[in-house]
């Protein structure tokens, strides 16, 4: 009966378990509470079990049925127990569960254990004296999750869960201290070692027990071995060297280290390599050595001896054949093909596709090539040809493509019915047929698998795979795995669902509109799919004649599949047609929109107007009356409510009782009134299909006077005009805005606009708005019996410059001064506001006639009073001007059309110019005149000093013994060093002419320099010299004395006074002093002529002072007369430098002769004196 009830027990615990799970999932009232879930073996547990209702609860634990005598029911839905004395529970815990008559229950999963003890026996071992590895005992068994934490630096920690060893970072000298805490539910433990590094020595020993196992298919090695050290005490860490070769021809193709760590266990090292060729192409041969890694061991490290070569031979050469058959790679890979040659045949060539690369030699019989990179391949894949000789031809396939990279699974369900999961594919595999994707789908939950044969055959240039999968009844949550497979790899993707918040419903599949009022309208619904469990959330798109769209939302009740359901739209506008369409999703969970349904379309019906026509009025008085022009202005569909056929038109004299009436057709907005100077009011109303719009009066005064004040200036912008004005005295109804929108044409389209009472500003706006177009804005004040003018302002959006030239016309008042006048420029040609004028002028230069320059600088005369019609331009000159008058705006300048004008002087001012300057002159020489009169013994002195007249007699000049008692002057005697003739006159000028030319050399002095002045150095340098000698009648000692002189025959070219230094060159002429008779060349005379006197041809004594030419009062014969001053000459006059010149006898009697005298320096008048 026990093991019954057990049995019983555990079906009924496994039944509460999964109820427990739903109920927590539902969310229902009752539960389960213990004061602890993990306890000490030996100790109490205490547990309380509330139920939803009220029922008597019973106790189960460990699978056994707890005594009534442990627990207690405190009152009708709660119940207590207690346990004393728990034993040790299984590893994985025992269920506590508290159960109802009725079937309620709930568990709770109880454990039992131990506290864990320190851990114990601490192990260490290191790959590369840096890293260790060290393991330790936990002791005895807790029956609890126990797991470890290891601390070896002061802030740094590692958490080992279950496990006995953990890694630890050592330097590599030194000792470090190591706590180890063993911690699980109950409580911890820690214990501390001590690691050092004690001498650890290891010298590797060969591999032992080297097995190598071949997968041809997948190109691997796969390479088993021990480390063959089970004697050795301490681990350390190894390295080992892997060597790959082809055996036949030994060579090393791959080589590899492989680090490990060496304990006492002797443990099996394990390493593969894939071969970047197939392994059937030749023998390939493996073998492997250790080598130490660990310096503090052997700081040589050493390495063991060579395993064994272990060999796999390649593929029988009895037939030709090549290697990989048919295989599936990846994009990217490097490949090697390799081609065997039977026996006695020979292998010409290799090619992949169309490429030929070139060939490895493997051996006998035995090449190989390699493509790197491998592009995707073709759907039948690529070829891979052997050429043989003799004529035979082999070859294989490799599919070159990608692995599956299907992701983002989505699932959604449409009709409640079926479940459509969809996944992006990815990139695409480049593989087909047998080696495409293929595709599982698996719900977790019921364990069921979905067909995806549409997905398998999926075109994979699609954006989206799908798969269905059927609801399955009472199910509401799901989860699903997707499955992506193909030869080079697999994918996997997982999705949630809970059914109804995943829906995605359809359009409905029949919509109906019907209009049913001016405002109202129904819709009718129905879809082809049953919606009975789901809330609806329906979006109408409503869209007008006009393309205002608008959306609006209703929620609507599940419902069966082809029912209807109706929706009011109220709210619209009449005589307005509507486009609805819909969709909708779930109101609850709301996951997406449907698509939108198809449109319908419904008209509302008409209104009468509701709002009153805005009026105004244009009056042109006449003498006989008035002209008034009605216009209105068209209501808007939304105040029209409906067509408007016709606007009527009610007018009545305030005076007299009746009215008149008309009517206009749609077409027009305005009608013309001829009318009387008497007050009028006329009505205005628009009339549709169901009534008329309210009244729109205004009031026409016949007598009333519109007051034309000045227009004020007002600045727009370029969208318009800001405008605002003082309130009205009488204004009740507002204020009316009135202008021309086209005022330069003459149906200006009067424009208005009515501003609300108390309300003084207003924005104008317009599209119409022009730059450069004055727009004058007119401003009504209304009351409640009239429409009275209260301003006027005009202005531009935008100035610009004036389009039209000012015309000039200009008058020369004199030769200096122009008076422009101009004309105003019209009002539509201004663009702007005229702020002023520039006047231009400048003169002009003719060229030619048809052409003119300008030249000079242009002045400009700004005029900044646009009121001013003329200018005077004065301080001209006379010349051609050219005149031009620009007047600008805001906008800038405008052009301007130039006017010549050409200023002549008068003859009158020629005449004053002659005549002034004349006058001027002939004044100032007659105070010139009278001043030099007054003062002219000052000036005579001055200018023309007296110079006395030389009388010289015989007793007062003669020549002997001794020396005048008055000679003119004084010259100390010289003797030259020596005397030579320059040059000689020969032939008839010989003859004529008794000179010579001497020049006196002093060999060993100096030059003088002629330049000089200066009287201190040359006290006496005579700069008079006579030129000829007319008489001979010295005596005979005189002779005598002169005989060999040039007193009467030699003409000296200078004379110089004895000095230190010789002279070199007396022919050098002096700058300074009188040089009177000079010529550039003078013949010289031989000095051993003598000239006959009789030849000379004297002149005649004639009046005046000639002391050079009369000879006949000269004496010769001087008494103190010596060589020197014998060949000085005549004298000279006293009182001037000048030489004294011969009448003209005497210069015609001496025409021929050539004389050449110079004077170096002469007295000055003081010496003189």
């Amino acid at each position: 009966m026990l093991p019954k009830l057990h049995l019983q027990t555990l079906l009924t615990t496994v039944l509460l378990l999964a109820l427990q799970v739903d109920v927590s999932e539902e969310g229902e009232c009752g539960y389960l509470s213990v004061t602890k879930p993990v306890l000490s073996v030996g100790s109490s547990l205490t547990a309380t079990c509330h139920l939803c209702k009220e029922e008597t609860a019973s106790w189960e634990y460990a699978g056994s049925l707890v005594s009534p005598q442990l627990y207690s029911q405190i009152n009708s839905t709660v119940s207590t127990l207690t346990l004393d004395s728990l034993t040790l529970t299984s590893r994985e815990g025992e269920n506590l569960t508290c159960r109802s008559s009725k079937g309620e229950s709930y568990s709770q999963l109880i454990q039992t254990g131990y506290s864990p003890q320190a851990p114990t026996d601490l192990e260490c071992v290191t790959h590369d004296m840096l890293t260790f590895i060290c393991s330790w005992s936990a002791g005895s068994e807790t029956n609890l999750k126990t797991t470890y934490k290891i601390c070896y630096k002061p802030t740094h920690c590692e958490s080992v869960k279950r496990n006995v060893s953990g890694k630890i970072n050592l330097g590599p000298f030194g000792a470090v201290q190591i706590h180890i805490t063993a911690v699980n539910t109950l409580g911890s433990a820690t214990a501390t070692f001590q690691v050092t590094k004690n001498d650890i020595t290891f010298i590797p020993p060969v591999p032992q027990n080297v097995k190598v196992v071949p997968d041809f298919s997948s190109q691997t090695l796969s390479l088993k071995w021990t480390g063959g050290v089970s004697a050795l005490a301490f681990p350390t860490t190894i390295a080992f060297e892997i060597q790959v070769l082809w055996t036949e021809k030994m060579e090393v193709i791959h080589t590899e280290s492989y680090a490990a760590q060496l304990d006492s266990q002797n443990k099996t090292f394990q390493w593969s390599w894939i071969s970047g060729m197939p392994l059937n192409c030749t023998s390939h041969s493996v073998r492997i050595r250790s080598i130490s890694t660990d310096s503090l061991v052997n700081s040589k490290n050493g390495s063991s001896d060579w395993s064994k070569l272990q060999t796999i031979p390649g593929a029988d050469d009895s037939k030709s054949v090549m290697f990989p058959e048919d295989k599936v790679v990846r994009v990217g890979t490097n490949m090697t093909f390799c081609c065997v040659a039977g026996r006695g045949e020979r292998i010409k060539t290799l090619v992949y596709g169309a490429e030929h690369l070139p060939c490895n030699e493997l051996g006998i019989r035995r090449k190989a090539i390699t493509k790197y990179n491998l592009p995707p391949s073709n759907p039948s894949g690529t070829n891979i040809m052997c050429e043989l000789d003799p004529f035979d031809l082999i070859g294989t396939v490799v599919f070159v493509g990608y692995p599956p990279d299907d992701q983002q699974l989505e699932c959604e369900t449409r009709d409640l019915q079926n479940i459509v999961c969809y996944w992006n594919p990815g990139r695409q595999t480049m593989l087909l047929g047998g080696r495409r994707t293929f595709y599982t789908l698996t719900e977790r939950i019921s364990g069921k698998n979905a067909s995806c044969h549409r997905a398998n055959d999926a075109d994979p240039n699609g954006d989206k795979h799908k798969c269905h999968f059927p609801v399955i009844s009472g199910q509401q949550m799901y989860k699903f795995l997707l499955k992506a497979k193909n030869p080079l790899g697999e994918v996997e993707t997982n999705y949630t669902l809970n059914l109804y918040t995943r829906v995605y419903p359809y359009s409905p599949s029949k919509v109906t509109v019907l209009c049913t009022g001016s405002r109202q309208t129904e819709l009718f619904l129905s879809w082809e799919v049953s919606y009975k469990n789901m809330t609806c959330l329906c979006q109408f798109e409503i869209i007008t004649n006009n393309k205002e769209k608008q959306l609006m939302n209703f929620t609507l009740p599940g419902q069966e599949a082809n029912a209807h359901s109706t929706v009011a739209v109220d709210q619209l506008y009449p005589d307005t047609s509507y486009s609805f369409r819909t969709r909708c999703a779930s109101a609850e969970h709301f996951w997406k929109w449907s698509s939108w349904s198809e449109s319908k379309t419904c008209k509302t019906q008409e209104e009468a107007p509701s709002k009153a026509l805005d009026v105004w009025r244009e009056i042109k008085r006449t003498e006989h009356g008035q002209n008034v022009l009605v216009k209105w202005k068209p209501l808007p569909h939304s105040d029209a409510k409906g067509t408007i056929v016709k606007y009527e038109i009610t007018w009545n004299d305030v005076n007299e009782v009746g009215e008149q009436s008309a009517v206009a057709p749609v077409s027009v907005n305005s009608t013309e009134l001829h009318l009387n100077f008497s007050d009028y009011v006329i009505s205005v109303r628009a009339v549709n299909s169901v009534g008329s719009s309210p009244s729109s009066q205004i009031r026409i005064l016949g007598l009333l006077e519109e007051q034309a004040d000045e227009p004020s200036i007002i600045s727009g912008t370029p969208s318009g005009f800001n405008l605002s004005w003082s309130p009205g005295i009488n204004e009740t109804c507002g204020y009316i805005v009135e202008w021309c929108l086209f005022p330069d044409t003459l149906d200006c389209n009067l424009q208005w606009e009515k501003v609300p009472p108390k309300t003084t500003h207003t924005v104008i706006t317009s599209d119409g708005f022009r730059p450069g177009v004055r727009y004058s804005f007119s401003v009504y004040g209304c009351s409640q019996h009239k429409e009275y003018l209260l301003k006027k302002m005009v202005g531009y959006t935008q100035e610009l410059a004036p389009r039209r030239a000012v015309k000039v016309k200009a008058e020369a008042n004199s030769s200096h001064t122009v008076t422009l006048r101009w004309e105003d420029i019209p009002v539509q040609d201004r663009q702007g506001f005229i702020r002023g004028y520039r006047v231009y002028y400048v003169p002009q230069v003719n060229y030619s006639v048809r052409s003119q320059k300008s030249v000079g600088i242009k002045e400009v005369i700004n005029i900044t009073d646009p009121d001013v019609r003329n200018v005077t331009v004065t301080n001209l000159h006379s010349a051609t001007y050219e005149f031009t008058v620009k007047a600008y705006t805001a906008g800038g300048e405008g052009i301007g059309e130039p006017i010549n004008i050409n200023l002549v002087d008068s003859p009158l001012g020629l005449i004053l110019a002659i005549l002034v300057p004349l006058g001027v002159t002939c004044f100032c020489g007659i105070l010139l005149a009278i001043f030099c009169y007054t003062k002219r013994n000052c000036v005579k002195e001055t200018f023309y000093p007296d110079i006395p007249k030389p009388e010289i007699h015989g007793e007062q000049w003669s020549v002997g013994e001794g020396r005048s008692s008055n000679p003119t002057f004084d010259v100390k005697p010289f003797i030259p060093d020596k005397v030579r003739i320059i040059e000689s006159v020969h032939g008839k000028d010989a003859e004529d002419s008794d000179i010579c030319k001497v020049e006196i050399n002093n060999g060993d002095s100096e030059q003088i320099d002629v330049n000089s002045c200066d009287t201190s150095t040359n006290p006496m340098l005579p700069s008079y010299y006579p030129q000829i000698v007319d008489s001979y009648k010295a005596s005979s000692d005189s002779s005598s004395g002169s005989m060999n002189s040039c007193a009467t025959q030699v003409t000296y070219s200078d004379i110089q006074p004895p000095s230190n230094g010789s002279v070199n060159n007396l022919e050098v002429i002096s700058d300074c002093g009188y040089k009177p008779q000079m010529r550039p060349h003078v013949p010289l005379l031989d000095v051993n002529h003598t000239p006959n006197p009789q030849h000379l041809d004297l002149p005649e004594q004639s009046e005046g002072y000639q002391p050079q030419l009369k000879v006949s009062n000269w004496s010769l014969e001087s008494p103190e007369v010596d060589e020197a001053s014998a060949c000085i000459g005549s004298p000279t006059s006293v009182n001037s430098t000048q030489f004294l010149l011969p009448d003209q006898a005497s210069e015609e009697g001496q025409s021929t002769r050539s004389s050449s005298w110079k004077f170096s320096s002469f007295m000055s008048s003081a010496q003189k004196r």
